[in-house]
């Protein structure tokens, strides 16, 4: 063992066995009240890609795009703080401190460890990214968040837990985040963006910190939260170090030209009672840093020590500079024991100025959005069978490929859609890399449950909702595995591309399945020569943590294939399963649907418009982030529709052809109480000379009186209730009628009055309007002119040819009584987000031979009001399980008691310890708890960290 390995083994010793975390070792504040004590918190905001990809952002790469790279902040910083044991940083993004972890040497990793655990740097955030709080899923950003906690832990132990929540850049601010982060044990959350004439109510009344009520269920629920002084995350003006910036340094001698020390301290005095006016304390945060600075931390550090030592030394200023961290700020304005207001809502949307609106992003690259929403449940999927099966080291990494890229793209640049289109494909790269990587873990999981079955290989189409499934092209017989991550059953409608006009379909015991062949929707918007003429529509029961097997044959004779029955304009159509009937107008448009066990009709119209965009000449036009539309009632595109409908047992389906870049089909599914509509969209034209930005938009016209109150969720979880030209914290501004009313949909929203309710559940991000019994939601949008927030690109996807993207995607349509929407929505909801996996292979004889053709990892199902959220391997003994109870508010029932102990086909849990929500602390004092829990509160999530009894090594 050579003397630097002995050295860094004594010196990790030493770390583990005395962690002073920065938030144990804070400089003193100055303890008159008359002084105003001025926290210096040195940080730098590093995005996970934006106008660089991630990679590129991190060696530095392509300096002509940014001339930055994060590899040498890390350097830099941690060689000025050696300097100094006075100095203080914060870091934020796990994402990169991991690949500067993994790319240095352990000396360096040990100085970085040894800043850490002195209390020199501060670990804020602590996800893999600064995730986006309008468009990303509260299961991914739980994930994204797991994944940096549990590599920061592994790397720091204690102080690689953090206590301070850190959003300064996202664009605008949910509930639901502060809530996650309150229930991971942070004490505190910080960010800069809120809405303008927010800002100046809260700057006026000395509001700009504040309790947040971030839940109406859960006990102990305040949060402290402080939005910035500054619009920015950045330091005064005049006092940025960095090479990025302009200003001067200090020059304090004075036998050398430029002297200037009192100039700068007396601006700097000046600014911190000014900031300090507008606050509840004599505590003041200064955030010294900004987007990727400190590559060269020397110019920062050297002017940062003489400015606290020149402001020091002037006591008459009564200010006193101490370098400090976000969570020692913290302490230090609690200590004040302030009297502070609270807030019940969230901050969107965000607004930066009377025509600067925000809310383009929530659906801005719905492709890209969708392909996120899709790969999350994959990954569930994927960390499931890795624990039933006990796979792996190998299988363990494949995992974690599709773990980091699933938790890289909830950053605030990339699900957002705000990245530049080469940043995005890459993106898309890293998550396509994933989720093939789950398809090895398919296979794997097939053998270890099967070892004497034949190996034929499963393979997944990830096109498959364009009908597109090349490794089938051609055959008539094979076999399907699907696979459901949901803990209850699926019990649903599943498409399969064919190539035959007739087809035999049995289960997993061979009995003969009821299916329907169709024709495939043909139009020119998804014209691809791989698509398969035909798709067989089958109704399925899908096992809970499990799969099924269907077998595809060839029919033995021709059977009756549901060719599209053209319907004239004139002629109204109606389609029925065995809930509800749907009819339409002779305009072709739906009209009304009747719920047959009631006979209540209620009234619909579900149309599509666009609105256009501002251009280029308005110093303000739509684009990436923000949604400006020249007027404020948008376009429709046509008065009439010629119908396609396709009547079966299966399906009971009307395709629409709505314009050549708008198609839809809407469809009963057998065994439902909603509609379903899928909807195509592009490519949105582009006019030759002077292009016009178009953002289309579907509308649905309900006769519910909801006034202009509606509500949409927070990341998929709690509902927030939103008023149509009205703010809850600040005196609304009609400058932008339409985009300041504009919300984000993650999973639902919906309308409703005293007696009828019409929801919407989403597969994607999207935007939401509602206002008098009006829905309004935008699924695609492209835009021909940059908005001027950073990006310097405008948002025109060109999708495979060039000519523009084609996105696809579903609305779920719920329209009840209020009663039966409560304890319908949400479950409905998690059904979405748990959509099958289908596996294929092309030699069934083979396949099913020496195999179990059906299986539930649990042994029942589990009751309607709890979802597994989590199951993963966590340490080298152990799992990670979550249970949440679904319901909130007035929603649903409540459950009284439940033992997952003994749920499990394949094992018992034999020991559980409860862990916060983050999975890096331990639950109160207790190292482990009862085998179950009796008091589940409504929209609880419950953590454990559980050891298991295997009962059996193979199905």
């Amino acid at each position: 063992m050579n003397l630097q390995v002995i050295f860094l083994f004594l010196g990790l010793l030493v770390i583990y066995s005395s962690q002073d975390c920065a938030w144990n070792t804070c400089h003193k504040v100055d303890q008159d009240p008359n002084v105003i004590t001025a926290h210096l918190i040195p940080h730098t905001h590093d995005d996970l890609g934006w106008i660089k990809t991630v990679d590129q952002y991190f060696w530095g790469a392509k300096p002509e795009l940014v001339p930055v790279g994060v590899q040498y902040i890390y350097n830099t910083v941690i060689d000025e703080l050696l300097k100094n044991p006075d100095r203080r940083f914060s870091f934020a993004e796990t994402g990169f401190l991991w690949r500067w972890y993994t790319s240095n040497s352990d000396f360096d990793r040990h100085q970085l460890q040894k800043l850490v655990k002195n209390g020199q740097i501060e670990i804020i955030g602590g996800g893999w990214v600064q995730n986006d709080e309008a468009t990303s899923h509260y299961v991914d950003i739980i994930d994204q968040m797991t994944l940096g906690l549990q590599r920061l832990e592994q790397i720091f132990g204690e102080c690689g837990k953090p206590v301070t929540g850190w959003q300064i850049d996202p664009f605008g601010h949910s509930r639901e985040m502060a809530n996650i982060y309150r229930e991971m044990g942070y004490s505190s959350v910080y960010f800069a963006r809120i809405h303008y004439l927010e800002k100046q109510i809260r700057l006026k009344n000395k509001t700009l910190e504040f309790m947040w009520n971030t839940s109406d269920d859960i006990t102990d629920n305040k949060l402290f939260t402080g939005a910035f002084f500054n619009d920015n995350y950045g330091p005064p003006e005049g006092f940025c170090w960095d090479s990025l910036c302009g200003d001067d340094p200090i020059m304090d001698n004075l036998n050398i030209e430029g002297y200037n020390v009192k100039e700068k301290v007396d601006a700097f005095v000046d600014h911190v009672k000014n900031q300090a006016a507008h606050q509840s304390t004599n505590q003041v945060m200064l955030l010294m840093g900004s987007d990727f600075q400190y590559t060269n931390a020397n110019s920062w550090y050297v002017n940062l020590d003489k400015l606290i030592k020149y402001v020091n030394a002037d006591t008459s200023k009564k200010v006193r500079v101490i370098y400090s961290t976000p969570a020692c700020y913290t302490k230090a304005v609690q200590a004040k024991t302030p009297t502070l207001s609270v807030k019940h809502d969230d901050f969107f949307p965000y607004a930066s100025g009377r025509h600067s609106y925000w809310t383009g992003y929530f659906t801005s690259r719905p492709a890209f959005k969708g392909m996120i929403r899709q790969a999350s449940c994959m990954l569930q999927l994927a960390k499931q069978l890795d624990v039933i099966a006990n796979l792996g080291p190998e299988d363990d990494s494949d995992i974690e490929i599709l773990r980091e890229a699933s938790a890289l793209v909830q950053h605030h640049d990339a699900v957002t859609g705000t990245a530049k289109e080469n940043v995005t494909r890459d993106y898309e790269k890293q998550l396509a890399k994933g989720v093939s990587e789950v398809e090895v873990v398919i296979n794997d999981f097939m053998k270890k449950m099967n070892p004497d079955g034949l190996d034929p290989k499963l393979v997944l189409c990830p096109l498959i909702n364009e009908t597109i499934c090349k490794p089938i092209n051609g055959s008539s017989e094979f076999s399907v595995v699907i696979f459901n991550s949901n803990g209850r059953y699926f019990n649903g409608t599943i498409r399969i591309p064919y190539s035959q006009k007739t087809a035999v379909l049995r289960d997993a015991h061979k009995n003969v399945l009821e299916s329907q062949i169709v024709e495939t929707f043909q139009i020119d918007q998804l014209k691809d020569t791989d698509r398969l003429p035909y798709e067989i529509h089958v109704f399925v029961r899908v096992p809970p943590l499990g799969y099924t097997t269907v077998f595809v044959e060839k029919g033995s004779k021709p059977e009756r294939v549901h060719f599209n029955n053209r319907k004239k304009f004139n002629t109204n159509v109606e389609i029925q399963n065995e809930y509800l009937i749907a009819g339409f107008d002779s305009q072709g448009y739906l009209s009304y649907i009747t719920e047959k066990a009631t006979k209540k009709k209620r009234s619909i119209r579900q149309e599509f418009f666009y609105y256009e965009g501002i251009d280029s000449k308005d110093d303000q036009p739509s684009g990436a982030y923000i949604f400006r539309p020249k007027t404020q009632q948008p376009i429709a595109l046509t008065s009439k529709l010629a119908l396609e409908v396709v009547p079966g047992a299966i399906i009971n389906e009307v395709r629409q052809k709505v314009s050549p870049f708008v198609s839809q089909q809407i469809r009963l599914p057998r065994g439902k109480n909603y509609i379903e509509f899928e909807w195509i969209v592009g490519p949105i034209p582009k006019e030759t000379k002077n292009p016009i930005t178009k953002e289309f938009v579907t509308r649905y016209t309900t006769e519910v009186h909801s006034k202009n109150q509606s509500f949409t969720d927070s990341n998929g979880r709690q509902a927030m209730e939103r008023f149509f030209d009205g703010a809850t914290s600040f005196e609304y501004s009609d400058t932008e009628p339409i985009a300041g009313n504009y919300y984000p949909i993650t999973s639902f929203g919906y309308i409703k009055d005293e007696n009828a309710q019409f929801s919407v559940i989403t597969d994607r991000a999207q935007g939401m309007v509602a206002s008098d019994g009006v829905v309004e939601i935008m699924l695609h949008r492209r835009c021909f002119y940059d908005d001027h927030f950073g990006v310097e690109e405008a948002l025109d996807e060109p999708g495979k040819d060039g000519a523009g993207l084609v996105a696809m995607g579903k609305h779920i349509v719920l329209f009840t009584d209020v009663k039966a929407s409560t304890s319908q929505l949400r479950p409905l909801a998690i059904d979405n987000f748990h959509q099958p996996v289908l596996a294929f292979n092309k030699n069934p004889e083979k396949f099913e031979f020496n195999r179990l053709l059906e299986y539930s990892g649990l042994k029942f199902e589990l009751p309607i009001g709890i979802h597994l959220l989590t199951l993963e391997k966590w340490h080298k003994k152990s799992s990670l399980i979550r249970f949440e109870n679904i319901y909130h508010g007035e929603e649903g029932n409540s459950i009284k008691e439940f033992d997952p102990t003994h749920i499990f086909t394949n094992f018992d849990i034999v020991s559980f310890k409860e862990l916060l929500l983050g999975a890096n602390r331990v639950v109160g004092k207790n190292k482990e708890s009862g085998s179950s829990f009796r008091s589940f509160e409504k929209s609880k999530i419950l953590t454990f960290e559980i050891e298991v009894e295997r009962k059996m090594s193979k199905l």
